[in-house]
């Protein structure tokens, strides 16, 4: 019986550390694995203001974008604005490429359609599509 008692706790012993292993090399390997396939943290913000161009024929807008180091992405800006008793509103959409993984600051420029913009407010919509998905910034500007 002696010998099955000290066996017992040296194959119970070995069978922890044998499980603690595991356990630790586990992780590391899955986190690994979930990290080379998570998609990076994609962000667009669109500037508070846009500069009046051409009588109105476009404004520019500021919209900084964040995209993963070496990939592309597509930015879509929008504006809109009401203009006395209709809408003045227009739209471009433009490569990034390549994306840096860091803050990148474009001058965007929206090209009226059917009315010209005018100085106050507007709302402006600025939207980043990449192959994890899209991200969107939206809120009221100032074309100045």
């Amino acid at each position: 019986m002696r010998g099955l008692k000290f066996r017992s706790p040296v194959t119970a012993g070995l069978a922890v550390a044998a499980g603690a292993v595991l356990a630790f090399a586990m992780p590391a390997g899955a986190a690994l694995s979930l990290q080379s396939q998570s998609p990076p943290n994609a962000q667009v913000k669109i500037g508070n203001t846009a500069s009046l161009q051409a009588n109105g024929a476009a404004v520019f807008t500021a919209v900084n974008v964040v995209c993963a180091p070496g990939s592309y992405a597509t930015l879509e800006v929008r504006v809109t604005q009401a203009v006395r008793d209709t809408i003045a509103s227009g739209q471009t959409q433009r490569e990034v490429s390549p994306c840096t993984g860091r803050p990148q600051k474009l001058q965007v420029a929206v090209t009226a359609t059917q009315r010209p913009f005018v100085k106050g407010i507007a709302f402006g919509q600025a939207a980043l599509y990449t192959s994890f998905g899209s991200v969107r910034d939206e809120k009221t500007i100032r074309i100045v």
